[in-house]
């Protein structure tokens, strides 16, 4: 390890969480998987939770197998996870309850309860965030009236629960702090208006902000000696994933609109300003905040969620197609069989999503997809047509020609998913780094570290660091990908 430093990033997904180790040798980043664990929620009291302890612990040991191998040339550490879900802590520090997934149900006609309150607009004007069923604002008033809330005095979110595990520091990461509709990104600060209208307990928000690419603290002593690190600085990513993986995109021309791709698909551009009107209000496009005062004006789509559920119940039926087998029966199945909306609710939680997809398409008159290669494409399709849709909406309300799409995220590696993103778009793509997230978390450690001093000079080093694939629009599908935009966007969108 002479002459590199290695910083550590810990990147923690709704299903799993890992602990990358990147070192940089003053030019490029080589990123090195140290560990990976499974995070599956638990079931407390009907409702399903995530699992601090068991969550921490994995992270322990992740940082113990970083340790003995790079102990002596660690700098620091920084954590990312998904948005909007958060823990509470008593008077004395203790977590009340562990924090609930975003997907429970405790969510189901609070948005009804809160627009009893505040109108849409209102909540929109003052937060400019798309509005979404577990959005931490509908989460809170699932809680109002209810033990937890009355004895909190500390609100946290995910990675600032594990921040403060590490340090002893509370603090409320700025880009997270933005996904739970109660943060003004024009005012920097949680928005006082909302939460008195809603009845959620301001004294709850007491933490400080931390800035991405700031040094939160040290490593607890008890914890460096337990996990073998002589010093190890814990720093401030941007700790929503999706903020990181923007973070990591290689430089490329502007504008250039992104697309991470995973379990969820976030589509959008990295503007200098907030971008809160009707119109984007009508469209449901969010302002969430990125590293360095940007804005991450985007829209959530359903992404690989379609398949890791489709898989699951392909598993449960005694069929087990490897990726490989999937794509071949997908690349044999009939184009433009059927369409669906990816984003409609009978896909948000089902307990079986081929059945959920197949009853979809036979209630609207739809050609149903029988078979994994046919479910497959007809899934590959619509979020294709699904993104094209978008990025044409976000060129309208920015003004801007859409020519360039970066696509990153675990989603990079589906040629025939971004093949087809490109031809639905007409857009040319390029694609990588699968591993965004841990660049952007890591390009915020060389700042803290001082080895840049901005997010460009960062870019510029994931740039020199990885080669994307480019994809380019194929000319003889282009009238047969319009015609299904069109008929995607009048027949098949939910209004």
């Amino acid at each position: 390890m002479e002459n590199k430093k290695v910083f550590l990033a810990i990147d923690l997904g709704a299903g799993s969480g890992r602990l990358m180790a990147a070192l940089y040798d003053g030019e490029k980043l080589t990123l090195e998987e140290v560990d990976r664990w499974a995070s599956e929620p638990v079931d407390e009291n009907g409702s399903k939770h995530w699992d601090v302890a068991a969550i921490f612990g994995h992270i322990k040991e992740a940082l113990a197998k970083a340790a003995a191998k790079y102990a002596d040339s660690a700098v620091s550490v920084a954590v990312d996870t998904w948005g909007v879900d958060y823990g509470l802590l008593d008077e004395e520090d203790n977590l009340i309850n562990n924090p609930f997934i975003y997907r429970d149900s405790r969510t189901e006609g609070m948005q009804e309860r809160v627009f009893s309150k505040v109108s849409k607009d209102e909540i929109y004007a003052e937060t400019g965030i798309q509005f979404m069923f577990f959005n931490t604002i509908f989460q809170l008033e699932s809680e109002l009236g209810k033990p937890a809330i009355s004895k909190a005095k500390t609100f946290l979110m995910m990675p600032d629960i594990v921040n403060w595990l590490l340090t002893g520091v509370k603090t409320n990461e700025r880009t997270n702090a933005s996904t739970t509709q109660l943060y003004n990104p024009n005012q920097k600060a949680w928005s006082g208006k909302l939460l008195d209208k809603i009845g959620i307990p301001r004294g709850i928000f007491s933490a400080p902000f931390a800035e991405a690419g700031t040094v939160i603290g040290e490593l607890k002593d008890s914890l460096k000696a337990e996990l073998g690190f002589k010093s190890l600085k814990v720093v401030s990513a941007p700790s929503h994933d999706t903020a990181a993986a923007i973070a990591g995109i290689p430089a490329r021309t502007t504008p250039c609109a992104y697309l991470n791709s995973g379990t969820w698909s976030l589509a959008g551009m990295e503007l200098s300003a907030p971008l809160i009107n009707a119109q984007t209000l009508k469209e449901n496009f969010t302002n969430e905040v990125g590293v360095e005062g940007t804005i991450r004006f985007l829209k959530n789509i359903t992404g690989m969620w379609l398949f890791q559920k489709s898989r699951e119940s392909w598993a449960k039926a005694g069929q087990n197609p490897s990726y490989a087998e999937t794509d071949a029966l997908a690349a044999a199945a009939k184009p433009m069989f059927s369409h669906f909306d990816p984003d409609h609710k009978d896909f948000a939680m089902p307990e079986d999503m081929v059945k959920a997809i197949e009853d979809h398409c036979a209630a609207r008159g739809r050609n149903i997809p029988r078979d994994i290669g046919q479910l497959s494409r007809c899934i590959q399709e619509s979020i294709a047509l699904k993104y094209a849709h978008v990025f044409s909406v976000l060129g309208k309300l920015t003004g801007e020609k859409l020519e360039v799409l970066s696509v990153v995220g675990g989603g990079s590696k589906d040629k025939a998913l971004t093949q087809m993103t490109a031809d639905a778009t007409g857009m040319t793509i390029y694609a990588g780094p699968t591993e965004s997230t841990s660049f952007g978390n890591v390009l915020m450690q060389l700042k803290a570290a001082g080895d840049i001093s901005n997010l460009k000079e960062g870019r510029a080093i994931v740039n020199a660091s990885v080669k994307p694939q480019i994809y380019t629009p194929q000319k003889e599908s282009s009238r047969m990908w319009r015609d299904a935009l069109e008929n995607f966007q009048q027949n098949i969108l939910e209004k």
